[in-house]
C-alpha cells in the first residue's frame, strides 16, 4: 500500500511538472493584473505585518480577515442608501476596491470571468449559452487551481481562488436563469405547467426576465458582503434587496409570494446581523482552543497511530473534524451577518400575521442541524447550503440527475487535491447505502414515519433509540469520510484512512451488497386500496 501510494504522490508531482510551460505561459499575462491593480496601500500593509505574523498569518490573510469585519458598517449604510441605482453602484465600488485590496494583481481574475460572462450572456443565443458559459469559468476556476497547486503545493498559502469560487457559483448561476428568464421563458412559465415540479418551480423563482445593466451585473457580482467568503445567493434575490421588493407586505386578499404595490415594511437588519456575527467569533475562539491539542494532522501521524488504540483514534478523529469545522462555521456566520445587516436573504412577508420571517436565504450552515443531523442527506442539506442549492439546480437537475457528475462537479469547484476526491467519490456510495437503509430498514423501526413530514416520526422510546443509533452512524460516517478535505495529498488521506482500516469503505460496500440483497418491507393496503 505504501509503494502504490508513493506512486499515486509521483504522479502528482510529475503532472505538476508538466505543467511548467502552461504556468510559464501565463505568468506572461502577469502584466494585466499588475497594470490595473491601483488599491496600493504599502505603509498600512507594513503596519499590519507584525500583528499578521503573530498570529501565524501572511499579509493578505490577515487583510482578508479583518475585511469580514469592516464590511458590517458598511453593509448598513448600503441598506439604507435611498434609490436603487446608488445601492448597485455601491455595491460594485466597494467590492471591487476591497477586491484590488486584498488580492492585488490577482484582483483581475475575477473581473476576467465576470465582464466574459456578461458579455456571453448577451450575444450567444439558446441552450448552448449557460452550457458554454459553465464550462469556461469552470474551467477557469480548476485551472486556478491548478495553478495554486503548482506554485505552492500543499503549502497552504492563502490566494484569490477562495473568492474565485464564490464567483464560479454566481456566474454559472446567472447564466442559467438569463437562459430560464429570456431564451426558456415560454417553458419556464408556461400556464399548463405541473405545480408539483419543484425543479421548474426553481427555475421560475430564480429567472432574470429583463438583462440587468453592467452596474446592476457588477453589483451583484462584487457585492461587497459576500465577495469573500459566500453566501452566494441568487441575483433575483440580490435584485429583490436593492429594489426592496423583497420587503413588500402582501394584501390580505392576496396569496403569499403575490406582490403588492407600494406596501414597504423594511425589517430592522442589526440585531439579527450581530448575532450571527457573535456566532462567528464564538466559533473562532473554539477553533484556536481545539485546534492546538486534536490536530488534524496526528491523524496520519505514524507515532500517532502505533501509540493509541482504534477507539482512541477515532475519538481523536472526531474532535479534530470539530474543532476543524469551526474555522468554517466563523467565516460563513460572520459573512451571513453582513448580508443581512445589508438587507439580504429576508424571506419576505406572508398573510400567516403569526408567522415572523427571518433570514435564511443567505443562511450558509444551520450548526444545530448539521450536528444533530441523523443522516447524511440532512447533513448535506445544511451544510455549505448555497453551495448545495448551486449544485443541485444547475448540476444534478442540468444532467438528468446525475449523482455522480454532481459529486464530480463539486471536487473540481473545491481543487485538484486527491483528498477532495476521496471525499466526494466516495460520498455516492454512502448515499446509495443511505437510500436502501430509508427504503428498508426504516419502516421496521419507525413504519409511520413520512421523510416529507417531519411531524410524522413517532414519539415512542423505540423512535428514540433509533433516531439516536441514526445520529451515532451519520457522525461517524460524516467525520470519516470528510477527514481527507483537509489532508491534501493521496498519501496523507490514505495514511488517516488507513489508520482506521479502511472500516467505513468496508462498512459502506457490505451494507450495500447486503441491504439490496435484503427484502424490501411489505406495505399495508390502506382502506382506499382494499376498496378498489
Amino acid at each position: 500500500m505504501a509503494a502504490a501510494t508513493y506512486e499515486w504522490d509521483a504522479i502528482s508531482q510529475s503532472i505538476i511538472t508538466a505543467m511548467a510551460p502552461a504556468v510559464a505561459a501565463v505568468d506572461q499575462f502577469s502584466f494585466i493584473g499588475e497594470s490595473t491593480h491601483f488599491v496600493k496601500t504599502p505603509e498600512i500593509d507594513a503596519q499590519l505585518l507584525p500583528t499578521a505574523t503573530s498570529l501565524g498569518m501572511d499579509v493578505m490573510l490577515f487583510k482578508y480577515t479583518i475585511s469580514l469585519f469592516l464590511v458590517y458598517p458598511l453593509a448598513l449604510t448600503l441598506y439604507y442608501l435611498p434609490g436603487k441605482s446608488v445601492k448597485h453602484l455601491f455595491s460594485f465600488v466597494v467590492g471591487f476596491l476591497m477586491v484590488q485590496w486584498i488580492f492585488g494583481p490577482d484582483w483581475i481574475h475575477t473581473f476576467i470571468t465576470s465582464l466574459l460572462t456578461y458579455i456571453l450572456t448577451r450575444v450567444i443565443p439558446g441552450k448552448s449559452m449557460p452550457v458554454l458559459v459553465f464550462v469556461i469559468v469552470m474551467g477557469y476556476m480548476v485551472l486556478a487551481h491548478g495553478y495554486k497547486m503548482y506554485t505552492s503545493y500543499l503549502s497552504g498559502i492563502f490566494d484569490f481562488t477562495g473568492t474565485q469560487m464564490v464567483l464560479t457559483m454566481k456566474l454559472t448561476s446567472y447564466a442559467w436563469n438569463i437562459y430560464d428568464g429570456i431564451h426558456d421563458r415560454k417553458k419556464v412559465f408556461a400556464e399548463n405547467a405541473d405545480p408539483k415540479d419543484r425543479a421548474l418551480a426553481s427555475r421560475r423563482k430564480f429567472a432574470i426576465t429583463k438583462y440587468p445593466s453592467i452596474v446592476e451585473f457588477f453589483g451583484y457580482i462584487y457585492c461587497f458582503t459576500c465577495i469573500l467568503a459566500g453566501p452566494a445567493f441568487e441575483y433575483a434575490d440580490y435584485a429583490a434587496s436593492i429594489d426592496d421588493s423583497a420587503f413588500i407586505v402582501p394584501d390580505a386578499g392576496k396569496k403569499d409570494g403575490e406582490k403588492a404595490k407600494g406596501v414597504v415594511k423594511r425589517p430592522l437588519t442589526l440585531v439579527a446581523g450581530l448575532t450571527r456575527l457573535l456566532m462567528g467569533v464564538v466559533c473562532m475562539v473554539l477553533y484556536l482552543k481545539i485546534t492546538p491539542i486534536y490536530k488534524l494532522t496526528t491523524l496520519y501521524d505514524k507515532e500517532f497511530i502505533a501509540s493509541h488504540s482504534f477507539v482512541e483514534r477515532v475519538v481523536h478523529l472526531l474532535l479534530a473534524m470539530f474543532g476543524e469545522r469551526q474555522k468554517y462555521y466563523f467565516a460563513w456566520k460572520v459573512a451571513e451577518g453582513a448580508s443581512i445587516m445589508a438587507g439580504f436573504g429576508f424571506e419576505g412577508y406572508t398573510t400567516d400575521a403569526s408567522k415572523t420571517p427571518g433570514f435564511t436565504g443567505v443562511e450558509n450552515i444551520d450548526i444545530i442541524g448539521f450536528e444533530t443531523a441523523t443522516n447524511i442527506a440532512t447533513a448535506t442539506r445544511v451544510w455549505n447550503k448555497r453551495t448545495q442549492g448551486w449544485l443541485e439546480r444547475y448540476t444534478y437537475q442540468r444532467t438528468n440527475r446525475s449523482l455522480y457528475i454532481t459529486y464530480l462537479i463539486s471536487a473540481l469547484w473545491h481543487g485538484l487535491y486527491p483528498g477532495f476526491f476521496c471525499v466526494f467519490l466516495s460520498m455516492p456510495l454512502v448515499t446509495e447505502v443511505e437510500r436502501l437503509i430509508r427504503a428498508k430498514i426504516n419502516p421496521l423501526f419507525i413504519p409511520t414515519y413520512d421523510a416529507k413530514d417531519p411531524k410524522s416520526y413517532p414519539n415512542t422510546p423505540l423512535g428514540y433509540i433509533y433516531k439516536f443509533f441514526c445520529w451515532i452512524g451519520s457522525i461517524l460516517t460524516m467525520n470519516y469520510v470528510a477527514q481527507t478535505f483537509s489532508m491534501g495529498s493521496l498519501e496523507r488521506s490514505l495514511g488517516a484512512l488507513g489508520s482506521l482500516y479502511y472500516c467505513g469503505h468496508v462498512a459502506f460496500a457490505v451494507s450495500y451488497v447486503v441491504l439490496s440483497l435484503f427484502p424490501s418491507p411489505k406495505h399495508k393496503k390502506t382502506d382506499k386500496a382494499k376498496a378498489q
